[in-house]
């Protein structure tokens, strides 16, 4: 759906608002659309990926900090921890090129310290014929980093699987980055939020409640920051296989 289709089908069939002047711009009703697109990402991680290098200086801290990294990531030798772009919800996989299994994770502090004391700062072994050794789990922690244990022996290069938020803001002319079949229940969000417009003429707590309601059941609640964690870790936790830490 395009978004200016969404934008009529908004003041036709759902706000009742078409006559001019408008109670809601097009630039409101576009940025609810947008942020609904935010919301259905973060509830339901809908936008999977595993080819796009980097976040091509779209985030937040573009200004500052640049591309930051989103499936491809370069490894440093000794290095534990690195830096991702902050539109990633979650690192589903992770495989270092080399290797023919991803590795475990991701894994809270607490079962990597069961599994291996004194792990933090440590790089990877040396094998019997003098081949560097590879990390065996990794910790993905909000904020957004990746914590690989061990630490990589050598330079590298790991390709991430993960789940992430839009990469740019669509426009009038564009769509949505998420799959087309949820378009139409990002015009739910969108009302909610027009309808909680600080205006005598536009607020409607009722109704923002119900488009709230019907938002929620199909993209699911939004998720505090210890939900997150837990999500990483349970959906981690249903795919391990069993073998020994560090093999």
């Amino acid at each position: 759906m395009i978004a200016k289709d969404a934008i009529l089908f908004l003041r036709e069939d759902i706000l009742d608002d078409v006559a001019i002047p408008y109670l809601w711009s097009d630039k409101e009703l576009l940025r609810g659309l947008n942020y609904a697109e935010v919301q259905a990402c973060r509830r339901g991680h809908l936008l999977i990926d595993e080819i796009t290098e980097n976040d091509s200086g779209t985030a937040s801290t573009a200004g500052t900090a640049g591309q930051k990294p989103l499936c491809l990531l370069n490894l440093i030798a000794g290095q534990a921890t690195y830096d991702l772009s902050p539109k990633i919800l979650m690192v589903k996989r992770c495989q270092i090129i080399g290797m023919n299994y991803p590795i475990t994770g991701p894994l809270t502090y607490s079962e990597i310290d069961e599994l291996m004391f004194g792990w933090r700062g440590t790089s990877g072994t040396v094998g019997t014929s003098g081949e560097g050794g590879f990390p065996s789990a990794f910790i993905n922690e909000p904020g957004n980093t990746i914590t690989f244990v061990l630490a990589p022996y050598s330079d590298g290069i790991a390709n991430l699987t993960v789940s992430r938020l839009p990469l740019m803001p669509f426009t009038f002319e564009g769509s949505p980055e998420i799959n087309e079949s949820y378009h139409r229940g990002l015009l739910n969000w969108a009302t909610h939020l027009a309808f909680m417009k600080p205006d005598s003429e536009t607020f409607n707590a009722n109704r923002a409640s119900y488009y709230e309601k019907i938002f929620t059941d199909e993209f699911g609640p939004l998720p505090n920051a210890r939900s997150e964690h837990l999500r990483k870790t349970m959906m981690m936790q249903s795919r391990m296989r069993p073998r020994q830490f560090g093999s």
